[in-house]
């Protein structure tokens, strides 16, 4: 694979890069807005640049290397993919981009509170990725015949919206519904599993940004920190930590590239695998390179002041968001069952299921 970035994915992420720099509290969505990151993944007939997750992933890993968490993801990169791939009744996609209103999108992993029946709405979403500041959420849920989809304004009658603070510092929120009106429409059987997969890779790829700062910041901090009249980073247990942490965050970009490539390409059983692998490796392996890097730090390591406390965070983050280990453990070992099966039966064997 190509890691080398083309211009459009330079400029992509020096555009977040800024906004990330510029944007305080409580000019989020303006900076947002302003920037033109909310048309990313609309398509081109709604207004937007069409672009895919490939395309987006730099930008992500650039959101990674951030002082602030913006709601990118939810905000900016979901609600396009969505309506690019499904049609919304009572939403026009294009006038909303064009008026800047802010969109969130709720998927299985955060509906299962949510019931529809009759055309009406009950229930609660929980933890929507830009929640907060949504006037209207994008519905994809899972029904009978595949996937359901559909739009709610959330500025009218029967609909709190409960603000929630992330642990990365982003504000989601928990939607409730009480007999809402809504019209859904049926998508293709995959559209949720894309969705969340990519949902997934998104907040890896921020992962990964956070990743390689940590790698940085503990590498600063290993050479300027002294003990026994010499840097810390001379003493070859530490080294060897450090190794570790360089090869955890290179495998895992690896990964990143090839998942955010398999979620732009039609085979859904290689993108749930590459999916499921790098969710695995975020909850252990990535894990794993964050402690030993609070670790290598001491008791400043622990602290909530200082830098490599966001970046952990933004890491346990994309660790508990759309599938635990568990979950995708469980799935890749499924897929990987599946073919060891379906390649058997090439050879006249059978394997019990």
């Amino acid at each position: 694979m190509d890691f080398d970035l083309t211009d459009e994915q330079r400029m992509i992420a020096d555009t977040v890069t800024d906004v990330m720099r510029d944007a305080d509290g409580t000019a989020v969505w303006q900076s947002l807005v302003e920037s033109g990151l909310l048309g990313m993944t609309y398509s081109e007939d709604d207004g937007g640049a069409g672009l895919g997750v490939l395309t987006l992933a730099p930008a992500l890993v650039a959101m990674g290397h951030g002082k602030d968490s913006l709601p990118i993801v939810g905000a900016a990169v979901l609600p396009g993919l969505l309506t690019s791939r499904c049609e919304l009744p009572n939403f026009d996609a294009s006038s909303a981009l064009e008026n800047a209103v802010p969109v969130a999108v709720a998927l299985p992993e955060n509906s299962a509170g949510l019931r529809t029946e009759n055309g009406v709405l009950n229930g609660t979403v929980q933890t929507v990725l830009g929640g907060a500041e949504a006037q209207v959420l994008l519905l994809c849920l899972e029904s009978a015949n595949g996937s359901a989809c559909g739009s709610v304004e959330l500025t009218g009658e029967g609909v709190t919206v409960t603000q929630l603070p992330l642990l990365d510092g982003q504000i989601a929120a928990d939607i409730t519904f009480d007999n809402v009106a809504v019209s859904l429409s049926q998508a293709s059987e995959d559209l949720t599993g894309w969705m969340s997969d990519v949902a997934a890779v998104c907040l890896c790829a921020i992962a990964l940004g956070a990743g390689q700062a940590m790698r940085e910041l503990t590498r600063d901090y290993l050479t300027t920190r002294k003990q026994f009249g010499r840097p810390i980073g001379s003493f070859q247990v530490l080294q060897h930590e450090m190794v570790d942490v360089f090869h955890e965050t290179e495998h895992f970009e690896s990964l990143v590239l090839a998942a955010a490539s398999a979620c732009d390409a039609d085979d859904a059983e290689a993108r749930q695998k590459i999916v499921s692998a790098l969710k695995r490796y975020c909850g252990t392996r990535m894990r794993d390179a964050a402690s030993a890097c609070i670790q290598m730090h001491g008791g400043i390591g622990t602290t909530e002041e200082y830098e490599l406390d966001r970046l952990v965070k933004r890491i346990l983050m994309a660790d508990m968001l759309f599938g635990t280990v568990d979950i995708h453990t469980n799935r890749l070992g499924q897929l990987i069952a599946k073919a060891a099966r379906k390649e058997a039966e090439t050879f006249g064997l059978e394997i019990p299921a």
